[in-house]
């Protein structure tokens, strides 16, 4: 375990969890259509983005409901004095219960625990307004537009920062 908090708790991702992982992202189809042009990704497609992301030292976990002992969302982070969040995707199920905000709050309490500075994420911008509203309202900051490269798409985004 890397981090937990009160009603879950945030792992590497293993061999086991991949179907679970890819029901994640599958249940999140408007999310697919706007940053990948599909609204369904295979198995193998997660094999090779866990690989990529492993490359680029990035940690690739799972969120894990205590209870249940359920995956609901996956995480990706590069811990470094500037952490970088590359992904934050919760499971449509369980969308707009406070989830998203009781995660990330564990991240940032995880990073200033072994000394990052600040967090960054690059926010796509053309497709669901609540993305943004949710990081300004967590504290972060535009610092410039950029495109974003993501499996081959171009989207328009913004990095965004938070000092810690």
């Amino acid at each position: 375990m890397i981090f937990q908090s009160k009603g879950f708790y945030i792992d590497l991702v293993q061999n086991k969890d991949l179907k679970d992982i890819v029901e994640v992202y599958n249940s999140n189809k408007y999310f697919l259509i706007n940053h990948m042009d599909t609204d369904i990704i295979k198995y193998e497609w997660i094999v090779e983005e866990l690989e990529s992301m492993k490359k680029a030292d990035f940690y690739s976990c799972k969120v894990v409901e205590k209870s249940s002992g359920k995956i609901i969302g996956i995480i990706d982070f590069k811990i470094g004095e500037e952490t970088y969040l590359s992904l934050l995707l919760i499971h449509n199920d369980y969308k707009n219960k406070g989830f998203g905000r009781l995660i990330y709050q564990a991240l940032e309490e995880y990073i200033t625990s072994v000394k990052s500075k600040c967090i960054r994420i690059d926010v796509v911008i053309n497709y669901d307004d609540s993305v943004l509203k949710f990081w300004v309202k967590n504290g972060f900051s535009k610092i410039k537009d950029i495109e974003l490269n993501w499996t081959g798409k171009i989207l328009p985004a913004i990095i965004m920062k938070k000092f810690l």
